[in-house]
């Protein structure tokens, strides 16, 4: 195989598919990144056999063929090359390429293309059209709530569900690792009603890198058979294994009455907290939060450290409470909205609380209180 391309579109397809290889890994293909020239198209595919992802460049293709070569090294090779400029990539005998730019020259040992495995076909698929905007700001709100714990698989993963709602189609994502829960619902025009999975958290991070990338009035497709999900945007192709386990009843977690409710400013509750919890266990992260007329009081007593004590003014409904929570679930909620004003309803100190954007129905937060 021999082609030349643009060194800025190569640097950018080695970009999308480098970020899915894992640096160390049992088996020495998947460090690889697969490259194919055909035609007048350079494709591009990585995988570590959960995701995998492919993707077009235009070049020249003097002869066609394949190869396999480090995708980290390859990545770091071509970002160190002068912009704007040409390379030349000629596979030589035993997979190995040689990558010449101007001056400079690299050989790079690789692997048979044979070797790698492929991924799962979706030509025939059914696919769904979405917002790649909303898609991307859903997945913001609702990927920091789902668990890391990988002894509590399920969790590890984002529902994706699409139903009709009052005749409208509805896409909605929710996250949760038990003690914290992230819920973000849009219309989403022609979905298939019904249809419900959950995502890997890899998966879905590996969609919003995707759906950065710059593009006006952007959409993106979606599709999923069997255990497998597909995510197409442009010329560019992410799959994705399914986490083939029920997810909680998350509905059962929302609480309906909520007897407490305070209004405040978001910029004031995240300064009021991050300057409290230094203060914190460093393992629990547990800070307390009494909840009375026209104020909210964030503060901790920490019998190793000392204690700290800021309020935070506050429109307050209720009875006056105190209750604990983890800071650091606090400040990730917080910061995944966007409005001025959060809302923060609570029935008792034992009780899940939920947050909310202030004239925003779509999203909403819940997190359980600590038992200290």
């Amino acid at each position: 195989m021999s082609f030349s391309v643009n060194r800025e579109d190569f640097l950018q397809g080695l970009s999308r598919v480098q970020s899915i290889v894992e640096r160390k890994n049992t088996v020495p293909i998947l460090s690889n990144v697969l490259i194919e020239g055909s035609g007048e198209k350079l494709r591009m595919q990585a995988t570590d056999m959960e995701v995998g992802i492919s993707g077009f460049v235009g070049a020249r293709i003097s002869s066609e063929g394949s190869v396999t070569l480090s995708a980290r090294k390859l990545f770091e090779i071509i970002k160190e090359l002068p912009a704007e400029t040409e390379i030349d990539l000629q596979v030589l005998g035993e997979n190995v390429a040689q990558i010449t730019c101007g001056t400079s020259s690299f050989e790079l040992k690789g692997l048979p293309s044979g070797d790698y495995p492929s991924l799962p076909s979706f030509e025939d698929g059914d696919f769904v059209t979405l917002d790649a905007e909303n898609l991307r700001e859903m997945i913001r709100k609702t990927i920091y709530a789902a668990s890391t714990d990988e002894t509590r698989y399920n969790l590890t993963g984002i529902l994706f569900q699409m139903e009709e709602k009052n005749g409208e189609g509805i896409l909605r994502l929710v996250a949760t690792d038990g003690h914290r829960l992230a819920l973000v619902e849009k219309k989403a025009g022609n979905v298939r009603g019904g249809e419900s999975v959950v995502i890997p958290r890899k998966s879905l991070n590996e969609v919003r890198r995707l759906l950065e990338e710059e593009g006006e009035n952007a959409i993106i497709e979606v599709d999923f058979k069997k255990q497998h999900g597909v995510f197409r945007k442009d010329s560019t192709v992410l799959t994705t294994r399914l986490i083939d386990m029920a997810f909680p009843n998350y509905a059962q977690v929302i609480p309906e009455d909520r007897k407490v409710t305070a209004q405040v400013s978001r910029e004031d509750m995240i300064h009021a907290i991050r300057r409290v919890q230094l203060l914190s266990s460093e393992r629990s992260r547990a800070v307390r939060f009494s909840f009375g007329p026209d104020k909210m009081t964030v503060h901790i007593n920490n019998p190793d450290l000392g204690m700290a004590t800021e309020t935070v003014p506050a429109k307050f409904e209720g009875d006056a409470l105190e209750v604990t929570f983890n800071a650091r679930y606090m400040l990730d909620t917080l910061t995944s909205m966007e409005s001025d004003t959060v809302e923060i309803s609570i029935n008792d100190e034992l009780s899940p609380c939920v947050l909310s954007q202030k004239g925003e129905e779509d999203y909403l937060a819940v997190i359980m209180p600590m038992r200290i």
